[in-house]
């Protein structure tokens, strides 16, 4: 069963900063995404939803019950959580890391939960090694694996995709995707790429300083964002001080405003819109897409290529 959870008042020093988070919470199966620079408090904060860490100040509740105040012990058995140190133990099997958190009473039925994991994970070939001998990437996907197969109704993750080339990433996440649709669970996640954060989450919450300071749909991140680094954080965009904007771009619809600058996504600036002062320079390709940088003295503006 998916359970909420809900953190209140907490406060824990940590770093350069304070991490402060007044009311904060995931609803039972909402996916959240922790956005933000490194030093933010993302991890932090995962670790105390997750009671690896004890706040200085609060409380995290999952569901209706406080969680055990002990670092290092889980504090609800169907919550699972996927660290950046992965947390296997060394000198044991693919397998038996698998079993040792399986929760599973009858033989057969661990046989059966572990030739799953193995095969969903692409760990076949890898059974029998002991867990240092594993790369970086099958280390994630065994830690992955261990917090499944306890069939947890709260999953937190810790950057998820990192060690993982492209295939096994893409492979991850579909299978990630499917499980959360069929178990309905909560996920909270810390995230670099804001790609992931975009195709993956329900909301994503970003984070500086300590603090959240924005949270929001994937949509609404990107379409109006409230910071500068969530304004830029999606590539090349136009921006200009609110006071030297051309009237008719300041009333543009998809226009939007943090702390006085003016923003404007490439795709939703026309060529037309282009002041005529600008000349045409070069085009930008990344992947798929295609921007036309435009020059207007030290200024650029961009519009996207179709």
């Amino acid at each position: 069963m998916p359970i909420r959870l809900r953190a209140a008042n907490v406060l824990h020093g940590f770093e350069r900063f304070l991490l402060s988070v007044q009311e904060w919470q995931a609803e039972s199966g909402e996916i959240v995404a922790l956005l933000g620079p490194s030093g933010s408090g993302k991890s932090t904060f995962l670790n105390i939803l997750g009671a690896r860490m004890v706040p200085d100040e609060g409380k995290v509740w999952y569901g209706s019950t406080p969680h055990i105040r002990v670092p290092l012990v889980p504090g609800h058995p169907r919550i699972k959580m996927v660290r950046q140190d992965f947390g296997q133990m060394p000198f044991k099997t693919v397998r038996d890391n698998l079993l040792e958190y399986a929760g599973i009473r009858s033989e057969a039925s661990e046989d059966r939960a572990v030739r799953t994991w193995i095969k969903t994970l692409d760990l076949a070939p890898a059974l029998t090694e002991k867990a240092r001998g594993l790369s970086g990437g099958e280390l994630q996907r065994l830690a992955i694996g261990q917090a499944l197969i306890g069939r947890p109704g709260v999953l937190l993750l810790d950057e998820p995709f990192s060690h993982l080339d492209p295939y096994h990433k893409r492979r991850l996440q579909d299978m990630l995707r499917d499980w959360q649709q069929r178990s309905g669970a909560t996920v909270v996640m810390v995230v670099h790429d804001v790609r992931d954060a975009m195709e993956w989450a329900n909301r994503i919450d970003v984070m500086q300083d300590g603090s959240i300071v924005e949270s929001g749909t994937p949509e609404q991140v990107y379409a109006r964002p409230k910071t500068h680094a969530m304004a830029h954080a999606f590539g090349r965009i136009n921006e200009r001080p609110t006071s030297s904007v051309p009237a008719d771009l300041a009333a543009h619809p998809a226009a939007f405003v943090v702390d006085q600058t003016w923003y404007l996504r490439p795709e939703h600036l026309a060529e037309s819109q282009v002041p005529i002062t600008a000349s045409r320079g070069r085009i930008e390709r990344s992947g798929s897409e295609a921007i036309q940088i435009w020059e207007e003295g030290e200024q650029r503006w961009y519009t996207r290529q179709s």
